[in-house]
């Protein structure tokens, strides 16, 4: 007897990216966590990988994991992340009522019912819930201006600045000591030092030192 091709709750390999939706094109990430880089079927994908390197708690993350199957019902995630405690979870991006890709509530329900049903960890990702656009633009270009330096380097730099009286100073003055580009951008992307991620960065942009988070 011939075992079914599918099991009811087998989870299926996504086609490998070739090219993106139509509007869409594939992007490559090139994640630190993954040491190498992420295909992204879209932008928003693309995006929001700059948040899971951010995130302390993140270990390594996947784009476009594997279709999780119950039967029928299928559930095709933009994320399995893994964290530095707990299970995995599965996120996907739930776009808003009336817009392409919407699901209704039963729509909605049936699929988390199947994910409980799973024991499967999982959030929706709402349009509320994202980041603003300017801080998710601000960490964009910090992490990919921060390629090219260190741990070391990137510690030098937050030494410098905590040894300040005020433990202040712009980003350009703090070029203007010597550091580089790549070393600073690491250091706040590290949350080694801190900037007002909701404010355009700029060379007169004041980065803080200590350890506080962001503002």
């Amino acid at each position: 007897m011939l075992a079914s091709r599918n099991r009811p709750e087998e989870n299926l390999a996504r086609a490998p990216l070739t090219k993106g939706r139509p509007g869409s094109r594939v992007t490559f990430f090139p994640s630190r966590k993954n040491a190498g880089p992420v295909a992204c079927g879209n932008l928003q994908q693309a995006d929001y990988c700059v948040h899971l390197e951010y995130r302390p708690d993140v270990l390594t993350y996947q784009c476009r994991p594997p279709t999780v199957c119950r039967e029928a019902r299928r559930y095709k995630a933009d994320f399995l992340v893994t964290l530095s405690s707990g299970p995995p979870i599965y996120l996907k991006f739930l776009p808003a009522d009336g817009q392409p890709g919407a699901l209704n509530r039963n729509q909605k329900q049936a699929v988390d019912t199947m994910l409980h049903e799973r024991n499967l960890l999982f959030r929706w990702l709402v349009p509320g819930d994202l980041p603003h656009p300017l801080v998710t633009y601000n960490l964009r270009t910090l992490y990919h201006h921060s390629f090219g330096s260190s741990l070391q380097a990137a510690e030098q730099v937050r030494a410098y600045v905590t040894a300040l009286k005020d433990q202040q100073v712009t980003f350009e003055a703090l070029l203007a000591s010597g550091a580089t580009s790549a070393a600073i951008c690491h250091a706040i992307f590290l949350d080694e030092l801190q900037i007002d991620l909701e404010q355009q960065l700029t060379p007169h942009t004041l980065i803080y030192g200590g350890r506080h988070g962001h503002l």
